[in-house]
């Protein structure tokens, strides 16, 4: 093999072994921020807000006054409207009224051409016209009111959906930690059934065991490795679920950084529903609905009530541009509608949402209260169980120790050996579970809190990356 192959067999080789530290490894904070800016659900919330505020940019505008500008050109042989041209135009003569058949009271009954024939003629116009609302029964201040209130819903949904997200986050992130830490787990049963494998084939070759114990190491053995691949295949789905949901490829070589254990919030279960019906941006943002709701009824009974407007107009007519004759009119209107029978329904309507509003607040309430409980018995016990798993472990690991001492003795049969590992396997899997479950828990308390965000749960150093709280 010439010189030149073999350094680039080596390089391979090299550059293969050097593959796996290639996998980008990030922090907590770091999925979160990019989450944020890239999740389609945090730019929906986002593009929620932009909607409200256009709404509520445009209740305020309805309390502005109103300024139109408008040209217009027409022609017209409709004896009317010509002679409504000519008189915006000021060129009106008696002529147009046909007073050249007059000839006497004997001519009373000729009907004139000029003025029922006038012929074809055309107007230039020009308009400026300002519309100023007066009141209108509080139609205008309820509305506005009602917007704000769709307003602060629509950005407390946004702070929610965003601490969902955050949430979901740590579910992902923690959950490849996990996946990670069942690979490792599913490892060292290999290794370990590697390990009974060569020392029962020496076992059996000094006649300490039999054939058929050879046999159940391999069987072990096979199944080890079996579950060995079901981790990594989980791993592999929780590594392609993080990198969906951080806006990367899905098949990004994607590693994570050091687990999250959010922090378990002090106080009692009464005081933790309080800060929950408090600070929950869902309770929030259902708040704001029913405010809206109440502010929708002020609009429905504005149809009741006077409505009381002004404007003042300038116009420019003529045949040309250059010949324009100005004219201006100002004026006010009031009108109330006495008698309509549909706003009596879009009262009834306005009310029933107002219901249905409390109605979801209080059923919202009742939720978050229920969720605190839950998630703080959940936490709780999550705590108490990582601590068991873990003496387990100590346990299982000390007393397999031994067995496996007494197996190369002969001493134990290989069925106890391979109970014992199985029995240490469990326990290690059953503690990567239990501190996940331990830091779910934690942040779905968070959650439910209100205080699902990158300083209450990693500190508030956190917050120096620029994430949107």
């Amino acid at each position: 093999m010439r010189p030149f192959q073999q350094k680039l067999i080596l390089a391979a080789i090299v550059t293969a072994g050097l593959l796996p530290s290639l996998a980008q490894a990030v922090d907590f904070s770091t999925c979160v921020h990019d989450a944020l800016r890239r999740n389609p659900e945090a730019l929906l919330a986002q593009a929620q807000v932009a909607e409200a505020q256009g709404v509520h940019k445009a209740a305020v505008g309805h309390l502005l006054p109103k300024l139109s500008l408008q040209f217009s050109g027409a022609q017209s042989n409709n004896a009317l409207t010509v002679f409504g041209m000519k008189l915006s135009q000021r060129v009106a003569t008696f002529n147009d009224f046909g007073a050249g058949q007059f000839t006497g009271p004997e001519s009373l009954g000729i009907a004139p051409g000029n003025l029922d024939h006038p012929g074809g003629y055309h107007n230039l116009g020009t308009e400026i016209t300002l519309a100023i609302p007066i009141w209108n029964g509080g139609e205008v201040r309820s509305g506005i009111s009602e917007a704000q209130a769709m307003l602060r819903a629509a950005q407390a949904g946004d702070r929610a959906a965003k601490q969902k997200l955050i949430f979901t986050i740590l579910e992902a992130y923690d959950g490849l930690i996990a996946a990670n830490a069942g690979v490792e787990v599913a490892q060292k049963a290999v290794q370990a059934a590697d390990s009974y494998v060569q020392t029962t084939r020496e076992l059996l070759a000094r006649g300490v065991v039999v054939k058929s114990d050879l046999l159940s190491a391999e069987v072990h053995r096979e199944e080890a490795q079996l579950a060995l691949q079901e981790a990594r295949n989980q791993q592999s789905t929780a590594r392609s679920n993080l990198a969906l949901l951080i806006g990367r490829p899905i098949d990004a070589p994607l590693e994570v950084e050091n687990p999250v254990l959010p922090p378990l919030p002090a106080g009692d279960e009464a005081a933790l529903q309080q800060t929950a019906l408090r600070n929950n941006p869902g309770i929030l943002a259902l708040q704001q609905k029913l405010r809206a709701a109440q502010a929708g009824v002020g609009v429905a009974r504005a149809a009741y009530l006077p409505h009381i407007n002004a404007m003042a107009k300038q116009e420019w007519n003529g045949t040309t541009l250059g010949n324009a004759v100005p004219s201006y009119t100002v004026g006010g209107q009031i009108r109330w509608d006495a008698l309509d029978f549909s706003r009596g329904g879009q009262l009834d309507a306005a009310h029933a949402k107002v219901q249905e509003a409390e109605a979801n607040l209080e059923k919202a309430q009742d939720q978050i209260r229920l969720q605190v409980q839950k998630m703080l018995l959940a936490a709780t016990l999550a705590a108490q169980r990582v601590r068991a798993r873990q003496l387990a472990v100590e346990q299982s690991e000390e007393a397999q120790r031994l067995v496996r001492l007494r197996y190369k003795n002969g001493v134990e049969t290989l069925t106890g050996l391979l109970r014992g590992q199985a029995a240490l396997d469990a326990s290690r899997a059953e503690l990567v579970k239990a501190h996940y479950e331990e830091a779910v828990a934690r942040g779905a308390l968070l959650l439910a809190l209100g205080k699902m965000d990158l300083s209450s749960v990693l500190g508030p150093a956190s917050t120096s990356k620029g994430v949107v709280q």
